[in-house]
């Protein structure tokens, strides 16, 4: 049945990789530093896949209308730049997952949404992401 598969694309916020501490302390910032309280990081978790929108959304509830988006996205993605590999981790089990696929001699590698300016640097920065034959970035 699987035969004829020669490569395994992967996306990478919350399936190779627990980014959520990360981006959630990125908006946290933003509201600790506008005075408001810290919330948990159980509240920005289920929207680590949705970028600055959902992590905006979470800690303002604030939408890409509204007028002032584009600025705090902004400052979320300088916040997030400077702190993206402080705690991000790779989920149990996926460097298994990639040396199984090597040892069938599949090509492997990652498609996501994140823009290259974070998807680069990031996977840069974690050495499993040496041997993935392609990253693909929301923007390239």
């Amino acid at each position: 049945m699987f035969q004829d598969i020669r490569a395994v694309l992967f996306d990478l916020d919350g399936t190779l990789i627990d980014s959520a501490p990360d981006l959630g302390a990125a908006a946290d910032k933003m509201r600790t530093d506008r005075g408001l309280p810290s919330l948990p990081l159980e509240r920005y978790r289920p929207m680590a896949g949705a970028g600055a929108r959902g992590m905006l959304g979470e800690a303002f509830g604030m939408t890409p209308d509204h007028p002032d988006f584009a600025a705090w996205r902004e400052e979320f993605f300088v916040n997030y730049e400077s702190r993206m590999t402080e705690h991000t981790t790779i989920f149990e089990g996926v460097p298994e997952l990639v040396h199984q696929l090597l040892q069938r001699n599949l090509l492997w590698g990652v498609v996501t949404n994140k823009a290259a300016r974070f998807t680069e640097p990031l996977t840069r920065a974690i050495p499993l992401f040496e041997t993935a034959g392609a990253v693909v970035s929301g923007d390239t």
